[in-house]
């Protein structure tokens, strides 16, 4: 997928993410109290608020762009090294590996626009003048904030690297608040619609695993089928969750279904019920005819989907980083590359 694509995805799932239009007929009708209405963003606003704004900050703070032989302003009061920016302006990008020993790389004559070497190649074809820094230092700063190197070099790509992190950041913020919202929407939910007075034990939340399961299974099955005898006796109902649960112990411990209790295996497969089955404080009950087993597996979707936003919107941000790192390591090693005449790469390999 393109970096294009990648954005527009990106965009288009913002304004429509999160919509409550899965639970909104369940509001209208009353069944569900509004404290369990999720915290949705608005799209519109937080497209306005944490994209559109930053952005249009950036774009003020760089400045009008040099045009084509012009004198372009300098960006410190430090640079004297102000430069034509030619359109046809040279970038020599050397990545030195085993084997290659002599570099030469200067601009070839003719070509209008091209910074002086002393300069230094981070100085033509942009605005602003070029200030030398380290190749660590460049790799660093950029690291850490992602423009920063180019920034200081009089790069003007700087503002493609600041834009990016501010976009994808933003994103990020908005699916990682979109999921924690949807996920404490399904849980009062399942709470509201299955669980509640299935129990008479104050509520606990389950994992994610809980929830997928209840999501799948129409009703948990009891934890104890007989209360009044002693000790555990397992819901033995395969329909159920605990039930099915108890099915496969006695699958795997070869019970005898007429009388398990007698078996070698029972005191194994009981444990492995207790481990496995879901006890009195996580029961639930979804009502066959009402549809509430399907809305609710549609927010778990929904729940799904924005947090694998969040993760792609992570690694957008963890591959800007680094990508401005390299550049402004590149940049800064071209800057100390000696002059020399025409362009040319001379490649010397060791003979035998």
């Amino acid at each position: 997928m393109t970096p294009g694509k990648v954005l527009l995805t990106f965009v288009e799932r913002v304004s429509t993410a999160a919509q409550p239009g899965c639970i909104a007929a369940r509001m209208q009708r009353g069944l569900i109290p509004r404290a369990a209405r999720p915290a949705v963003n608005n799209p519109r606003v937080a497209l306005v608020r944490r994209i559109v704004l930053p952005a249009t900050v950036l774009v003020a703070a760089a400045g009008p762009a040099a045009r084509p032989g012009s004198a372009s302003q300098p960006l410190s009061p430090v640079g004297e090294l102000s430069t034509q920016a030619g359109g046809n302006a040279v970038l020599a990008v050397l990545a030195p590996v085993g084997g290659l020993v002599g570099i030469d790389a200067t601009a070839p004559s003719g070509f209008g626009g091209v910074a002086p070497w002393d300069a230094g190649l981070a100085g033509a074809g942009f605005s602003g003048s070029a200030r030398a820094i380290g190749q660590g230092e460049a790799f660093l700063s950029s690291l850490l904030l992602p423009g920063l190197a180019q920034y200081r070099q009089g790069q003007r790509r700087w503002i493609a690297y600041a834009g990016i992190e501010v976009l994808f950041a933003a994103l990020y913020l908005d699916a990682r608040t979109d999921t924690r919202d949807l996920r404490n929407a399904y849980r009062d939910f399942a709470w509201t619609m299955a669980r509640f007075g299935i129990s008479a034990q104050p509520r606990q939340d389950g994992d994610f695993e809980y929830y997928e399961r209840l999501s799948k299974w129409a009703a948990s099955g009891a934890w104890d089928s007989d209360p009044l005898r002693d000790g555990l006796q397992p819901e033995p109902d395969p329909a159920t969750y605990n039930g099915s649960v108890w099915a496969l112990a006695g699958e795997i411990y070869n019970l005898d279904a007429s009388n398990p209790e007698r078996s070698p295996g029972y005191a194994r497969a009981l444990e492995y019920y207790r481990q496995r089955g879901y006890g009195p404080s996580l029961l639930w009950q979804w009502d066959a005819n009402s549809g509430d087993r399907d809305e609710f597996r549609a927010m778990v979707t929904d729940t799904d989907r924005r947090a694998r936003d969040a993760r792609l919107a992570l690694w957008v941000v963890t591959a800007n980083h680094l990508l401005s790192a390299i550049d402004g390591f590149i940049t800064a090693r071209l800057a100390t590359l000696p002059p020399g005449g025409a362009l040319g790469l001379v490649v010397t390999m060791p003979v035998p």
